[in-house]
């Protein structure tokens, strides 16, 4: 169905995988050296009534945004936690309506899934979303110029900061690897549903202060673009 497909989440295992270098598709964001950081904290597959008020609680205690990639079913039933994500200054993306594999799909179903996707979260809260990200993290080029005639960016996040939570690594793996890589631009990939989320609520917890003593400021994703095309 399509010509080639691609594997994000495979591929940042890949020590030889340099990035897409088209600009297309959003990964590495690297901005200028001009004494501010920056990093932006990412958050798929919710809302989810457990785990994302505690992320939301630990966000709003150090004054950090983040970005949401919403799962258009999850915002059906918790379209309280919509509201809130958007009342507290975070950024929403479309994550589609079922979470499906879009290669799995054809183009046509792709779009539905995107279109319900907003309806969800437009039925939630008065919000357009502007970025998108993949489920899975799988996609082909053709998915991408249909998500782009769609008007939404193509949003992945930074190949070093795929921290794998949900294979439950442990909390001081995850923190560790954060720390370790992080840079001016960085964008983490987070979960706040789809399982088991104590760690990842753990790490948020300790990666946040942490950060923050390095100097580091919480922003959105389109914030952490907008920084780019200032520099």
């Amino acid at each position: 169905m399509y010509s080639k497909v691609y594997d994000y989440i495979e591929l940042c295992k890949d020590e030889r995988f340099t990035g897409f270098g088209d600009g297309r598709i959003i990964q590495d964001i690297v901005l200028p050296d001009d004494g501010e950081y920056h990093v932006c904290l990412t958050f798929d597959d919710g809302p989810n009534p457990e785990y994302t008020p505690q992320i939301l609680d630990l966000l709003k205690a150090y004054d950090a945004k983040a970005t949401f990639f919403i799962f258009g079913k999850f915002a059906e039933v918790y379209p309280e936690i919509v509201r809130r994500i958007v009342s507290e200054h975070h950024e929403i993306g479309n994550h589609t309506y079922s979470h499906p594999t879009l290669t799995s799909l054809d183009l046509s179903e792709i779009q539905r899934e995107i279109f319900e996707g907003e309806k969800a979260i437009q039925s939630a809260v008065e919000y357009r979303c502007s970025l998108f990200r993949p489920p899975y993290g799988i996609f082909s080029d053709e998915i991408v110029e249909k998500v782009e005639e769609l008007n939404y960016k193509f949003m992945l996040w930074s190949r070093d900061m795929q921290v794998n939570d949900w294979e439950l690594p442990g909390t001081d793996k995850m923190v560790d690897e954060i720390i370790s890589n992080v840079k001016n631009g960085s964008v983490i990939l987070m979960h706040d549903a789809g399982g088991n989320r104590d760690q990842t609520v753990e790490t948020v917890a300790k990666v946040l202060p942490i950060l923050k003593s390095l100097n580091y400021k919480f922003t959105t994703l389109s914030e952490l673009m907008n920084s780019r095309t200032r520099g």
